[in-house]
């Protein structure tokens, strides 16, 4: 009986071990496990964080490169813009030149005039015209139509006036294109016709080739007043075709004509009487002519003086 037990208490005992075995790790052993988990976590991670600071790194290089191009590129464009622009006599005005490239173009077609021609100039030998406290300025047209009178706007306009009372007083000097010669002391406008006359809208003179493409050997720069409309009859105006390119052509309109406004340097105000009349005489109907008078219509000439305000 007693063996019986003994050998029932050894079959149990080893039944417990086997047990024992299968069972799952205790709170100790799961702890270890995770522990070893996160070991070979940890350098994956730390892998991936580098990875990661190394393409930032990349990419802001790549961000600095670009600014740093960008950069050298605009100075190479400011640069080139500073650059003094070179011109050949003869050569067509280029349109929106600012100064001192304009001067410069000036200068390449032989004007004798370094730079600026001002206000003093333009009234030099003449005392009368040159005190501003003796009135308004104002410039008489005789043509073959008659008379009429405008005020000219020095104050607001003071290079187009001088270049316009210079040209007129012989001041000025000027290029003549069938010679290839400069003129000085010599009236540019006397015996100038009005080769664009168009009825309700305006009439246009300055030309001595009589076809509105001379050119008197220099341009000027506009000077185009937010004030100054073209928004009556009588505004006396600067052609152009194109920013800073005006020179010896001028309008008057015969109308209001507000679609002019900031293009054309307004630089008086005429009597339109006269240039209403001269906008209504019967014109050519040729290809490229058709707005020339048939019968020509003369500047005799322009003087000037001053009107108590």
């Amino acid at each position: 009986m007693i063996r019986t037990t003994r050998l029932a208490l050894l079959a149990c005992a080893a039944l417990a071990v086997a047990c024992t075995a299968n069972q799952p790790a205790a709170d100790g052993d799961k702890g270890a496990d995770k522990a070893a988990d996160k070991g070979a976590e940890e350098p994956a991670q730390s892998k991936a964080d580098a990875e990661k600071a190394a393409l930032e790194a990349e990419l802001r290089a790549k961000e600095e490169a670009v600014k740093k191009l960008q950069a050298q590129r605009e100075a190479e464009a400011k640069a080139k813009a500073a650059a003094p622009k070179t011109f050949r006599k003869g050569q067509i005005a280029p349109k929106g030149l600012e100064l001192p490239d304009l001067y410069a173009f000036n200068k390449a077609q032989g004007d004798p005039i370094d730079g600026e021609f001002t206000l003093k100039m333009a009234f030099d030998g003449d005392e009368a015209l040159a005190n501003p406290d003796a009135g308004k300025l104002y410039a008489i047209f005789d043509t073959t139509m008659g008379e009429f009178a405008c005020v000219l706007f020095e104050d607001k306009a003071p290079k187009t006036v001088a270049s316009f009372v210079g040209l007129a007083r012989g001041k000025r000097p000027w290029w003549d294109k069938k010679t290839d010669a400069w003129h000085t002391d010599e009236p540019f406008y006397d015996g100038v016709i009005f080769h664009r006359v168009i009825k309700n809208f305006m009439i246009q003179t300055g030309d001595r080739m009589g076809t509105g493409t001379g050119f008197p050997g220099f341009l000027i720069p506009d000077e185009i007043d937010p004030q100054l409309k073209h928004n009556k009859p009588g505004i006396l105006s600067m052609a152009n075709r194109g920013k800073n390119t005006g020179s010896s052509q001028f309008f008057v309109t015969v109308k209001k004509t507000p679609h002019l406004d900031g293009k054309h340097a307004i630089f008086g105000q005429c009597e339109p009487k006269v240039p209403v009349k001269i906008s209504e005489v019967k014109v050519k109907s040729l290809p490229g002519v058709d707005s020339r008078p048939l019968d020509d219509v003369k500047i005799n000439t322009i003087r000037f003086e001053r009107r108590a305000k």
